[in-house]
């Protein structure tokens, strides 16, 4: 089956973009999931909802064409449980994307992608051949860059891990936490215990 009859999988959020359509000239583009995509992409990230995701991106051709460089920046307004209330409250998260993907059907992950080109400029400009990082693949399938699922990776990494709604605290005050160093435990560890021997 040839690269043009066969398809690439979709995923929660799939916008796909034919890499033979991108060249040296930046190209931009606007993507924006459905309430079907964002209902999906809400599932995987364990989120309650998704009220709007959508991106603004740039494409184009690096290292004398064999790599394309997405960029740019996505909105997203979720849903998040509170871990102190266990609440329900909306956040906006805003952040950058990017990515780079090769023709040969794989991706060069961002870390990488980064050392090779410091290390390019370090060298006075001499081209360092960016290969493919087998422990962290994105593929790009068939010619085609899922801009959708790079913005939903993104997404994914920018969730918090321990939300926490304006305004909420817990019972326990700071002003109730005796610090470590005035504690009576802390100048005689032994205080405790000679007392429980003396009960007994």
């Amino acid at each position: 089956m040839s690269k043009k009859q066969s398809k690439a999988p979709v995923n929660e959020w799939s916008d796909f973009i034919d890499a033979d359509r991108v060249d040296n000239k930046p190209l931009s583009t606007k993507i924006e999931a459905s309430e079907e995509q964002r209902k999906n992409v809400a599932l995987r990230a364990n989120l309650p909802a998704i009220s709007e995701l959508k991106a603004d991106l740039t494409v184009e051709r690096e290292q004398a064409g064999r790599v394309v460089h997405v960029t740019g920046r996505f909105n997203a307004m979720i849903t998040l449980v509170c871990s102190i209330t266990a609440e329900e409250f909306s956040f906006e998260v805003e952040e950058p994307v990017e990515g780079w993907f090769e023709d040969k059907e794989s991706t060069v992950s961002f870390l990488k992608a980064v050392k090779e080109r410091d290390g390019q400029q370090q060298k006075g400009g001499i081209e360092v051949e960016i290969t493919p990082e087998e422990e962290d693949p994105e593929d790009m399938i068939n010619g085609q860059i899922d801009l959708g699922e790079l913005v939903v990776q993104h997404l994914i990494l920018a969730i918090p891990s321990y939300p926490r709604k304006d305004g909420a605290q817990h019972d326990l005050g700071d002003e109730d936490i005796v610090p470590l160093e005035e504690s009576p435990l802390r100048k005689n560890p032994f205080e405790a215990l000679k007392d429980w021997k003396e009960r007994r």
